[in-house]
C-alpha cells in the first residue's frame, strides 16, 4: 500500500527506514478502507512518519506515548508554518489507528473533581426522572457546570457558598451577555440545579426564590422569514451538477418545504421516507414524538437525485453525509445551520440574525398567508400547544388591517 502512495524512491526509502515503519502500511489501509482520498492518506502517513521521528529525537518510545508528550510535540511543531492542522487533527486520527493496534495505550483518565461529580450526578434526575431531551439536559448542565466553577468550588465543594447574594449575581452576570431572547436560559438552568442541590446536599430551600426573574413578553418579537424573491436566489445558488450542490438543494428544500427543524433534518434515515406512500417520518428531538408529513414532489425528486447519483456509498443509515471520506454522517444541527448560511450569503442576503430557522419560519408564515388554520400550521411544524403557533398571526397583514382600530383622532 505505501509502495502504490509514493512513487519517489527517496521518499518511500524514508518512510521505511522510520521509526514507526512497521506501523505505516497498517494505517493507510485502515485509511483507505474509510475510504479517504489518495492525498489525505499520504498526508497522515507523514504526519505518522514525522511523529515518530520527533519521539525517537527525544529518546521516547511510541508505547511511552501520553498526554505530556502530544502536548509538547503539539508546541514544538505548532510554532512552524503550516503545521498546525497536521500536529493536531491528523495526529488523532493516528493514534486512534495505532491504539487499534495496540501500539499505544489508552489515554490516562484524569479523575473527576468533586465538582465534576456533583454535576455528573446532577444529569441523572434530569434524564431519568425529567425525562428531558438532551438538548435540554445539556443546556442545564452548562450553567451547572459554570455555577460550581463561579461558586461553589471544583476541588472541593462548600455548599455554604451559595448565598442569595451569589445566585442573583451569576444569574444577572450570565443574562447580560446573552440576547433578549435567550437571557432567560441561566435563570431557568440554574433553578433546576439548585432544586438538585436541595434535594441531595441539604442547601436550604428558600435560596431557590433568590433567582432573579427575567422578564419576557411572550410572542413579543416578529419570526424572521424569507421573501419569495430570497428563496428562489438562495435554491439557484445550489450548484446541481456537484455531490455537494445536490444534498444541499435536497436540504434546504427539507427546510423550506416541510418547516423541519435543522436537527430533524440531520437525524432523517433512509428507513424514514416511505417512497411509495409519499410520505416522510419527522423524530423530534424536542418534543420526542414522531409525526408524518406528505412528501412534496420538488422534495422527493431533490431527495432521489441525491441519493442515486450523489450520496457516497455507505452502510450509515442517515439520509445526509459529509462529502469527504470518511463521510460521516451530519447529525449535529449546527452542521445544517451552516450550509443554510453559507447558501444565504450566496445568494448576497445578510445573515445577520438568520439561521436554518429562518426556512421553518418561511414555510409557517406562507402557509398561514394561504389560509391554513392555526391547528394545520401546528401539526405540520410539531407544536404541541397552538400558543407556540400564534406569533405566525401577526405575519398575516392582510388579516392584522381589517381587525386594526383606528388610532384616536386619526382619519377614516
Amino acid at each position: 500500500m505505501i509502495e502504490s502512495l509514493f512513487k519517489q524512491r527517496s521518499t518511500l526509502a524514508r518512510l521505511q527506514s522510520g521509526p514507526l515503519a512497521q506501523h505505516l502500511p497498517f494505517i493507510a489501509e485502515a485509511l483507505h478502507q474509510e475510504q479517504y482520498p489518495p492525498e489525505t492518506v499520504r498526508r497522515y502517513v507523514r504526519v505518522a512518519d514525522g511523529f515518530g521521528r520527533w519521539l525517537c529525537k527525544h529518546g521516547l518510545s511510541i508505547t511511552e506515548t501520553d498526554e505530556t508528550t502530544l502536548a509538547s510535540y503539539r508546541a514544538s511543531t505548532g510554532r512552524q508554518k503550516g503545521q498546525l492542522r497536521a500536529a493536531g487533527r491528523g495526529l488523532a486520527k493516528v493514534l486512534a489507528l495505532l491504539r487499534k493496534q495496540h501500539a499505544v495505550g489508552e489515554p490516562v483518565r484524569v479523575a473527576d473533581s468533586e465538582g465534576d461529580t456533583l454535576v455528573t450526578a446532577f444529569d441523572s434526575p434530569l434524564q431519568h426522572v425529567a425525562g428531558l431531551m438532551p438538548g435540554t439536559r445539556s443546556q442545564y448542565l452548562r450553567y451547572a457546570k459554570l455555577f460550581v466553577k463561579a461558586v461553589v468550588g471544583t476541588v472541593s465543594l462548600d455548599i455554604a457558598k451559595v448565598t442569595p447574594q451569589a445566585i442573583t449575581d451569576f444569574v444577572r452576570a450570565r443574562a447580560a451577555k446573552l440576547k433578549p431572547s435567550a437571557c432567560a436560559a441561566p435563570a431557568t438552568g440554574l433553578r433546576v440545579f439548585l432544586r438538585f442541590l436541595v434535594t441531595c446536599r441539604g442547601l436550604p430551600a428558600g435560596v431557590i426564590g433568590a433567582v432573579p426573574t427575567i422578564r419576557q413578553w411572550k410572542l413579543a418579537s416578529l419570526p424572521k422569514h424569507l421573501s419569495v424573491d430570497e428563496v428562489d436566489r438562495t435554491l439557484a445558488t445550489c450548484d446541481e451538477e456537484s455531490p455537494a450542490g445536490k444534498r444541499d438543494r435536497a436540504i434546504l428544500l427539507l427546510l423550506l418545504r416541510l418547516a423541519l427543524r435543522a436537527g430533524e433534518v440531520a437525524r432523517l434515515r433512509l428507513s424514514d421516507v416511505d417512497w411509495g406512500e409519499g410520505e416522510i417520518r419527522i423524530h423530534s428531538a424536542k418534543s420526542a414524538r414522531e409525526r408524518k408529513l406528505p412528501l412534496p414532489s420538488d422534495v422527493g425528486q431533490a431527495l432521489a437525485e441525491y441519493l442515486r447519483n450523489s450520496r457516497p456509498t455507505s452502510a450509515q443509515p442517515y439520509v445526509f453525509l459529509r462529502t469527504r471520506a470518511p463521510f460521516s454522517p451530519i447529525t449535529g444541527c449546527s452542521t445544517v445551520s451552516c450550509i443554510a448560511k453559507r447558501h444565504l450569503k450566496l445568494a448576497g442576503i445578510s445573515i445577520r440574525g438568520l439561521s436554518a430557522h429562518a426556512f421553518r419560519h418561511t414555510a409557517a408564515t406562507r402557509m398561514v398567508r394561504r389560509g391554513a388554520s392555526f391547528k394545520q400550521v401546528a401539526d405540520v411544524l410539531g407544536h404541541r400547544l397552538l400558543e407556540t403557533t400564534n406569533i405566525y398571526a401577526k405575519l398575516d397583514e392582510d388579516r392584522l388591517h381589517r381587525v386594526a382600530l383606528l388610532w384616536p383622532g386619526g382619519q377614516a
